[in-house]
């Protein structure tokens, strides 16, 4: 007996919309849950596809474009979220906001800091936009967020003129919690000023661990 492939393409067509929806779930995995519409359309997934998934109660949307599935809770950083996956492509978090989701500064930055590739659009409400060339060994992830290493997000702080006390501390803290090293903060000033460099040497040798 033959069945009418009029039968067959509802059913094909509902389990290649599960795996898509499977395989932008473990997407968001890695993104603390969230996602983008435009991730969603890259999978094929339509924006009245998301849509639906809202009124079903499987996600939440956090902003314009950006979602998160309903098994995540909401992140401290929710606000970084929306701004990493609406810049797009390639956006890492770096400078003032890398310390802020590291908890490595007291300061709430007024922007977020986001370092962008030098061909994007710096136009962009409450953020602060760099255009600096990263290599692969400056990004990292923490808190489902790609960001700048706690070395250079450090010393790149240092170079934007951030008060030393606040780099000082940031030190401090970073190495007291094992999150980088003694090492890692003077190579990476090397990439610097020599008052950069003299700024960190310092901070670091009155340091004991």
């Amino acid at each position: 007996m033959r069945i009418k492939s009029t039968v067959l393409c509802p059913f094909y067509a509902y389990i290649m919309k599960l795996e898509k929806e499977l395989e932008l779930y473990q997407i968001a995995e890695d993104q603390a849950g969230y996602f983008s519409l435009q991730q969603a359309r890259q999978l094929g997934l339509q924006r009245n596809q998301v849509y639906r998934d809202i009124e079903r109660g499987k996600l939440i949307k956090a902003g314009y474009g950006v979602y998160r599935f309903v098994q995540f809770p909401a992140s401290n950083f929710e606000e970084i979220h929306r701004a990493v996956l609406s810049a797009g492509k390639n956006t890492v978090v770096g400078f003032q906001s890398a310390l802020y989701v590291y908890e490595l500064s007291d300061i709430i930055p007024s922007e977020i800091h986001l370092i962008l590739p030098p061909t994007a659009s710096r136009r962009r409400e409450d953020i602060r936009v760099h255009t600096i060339q990263l290599e692969p060994d400056d990004i990292t992830s923490f808190e489902g967020l790609p960001i700048t290493t706690v070395a250079k997000s450090i010393i790149d702080c240092a170079f934007a003129n951030v008060g030393d006390e606040e780099v000082r501390l940031a030190i401090l803290q970073s190495l007291r919690r094992g999150m980088t090293t003694k090492e890692k903060l003077i190579q990476e000033s090397k990439k610097r000023s020599a008052k950069i460099q003299r700024l960190i040497s310092q901070s670091v040798e009155r340091i004991k661990l």
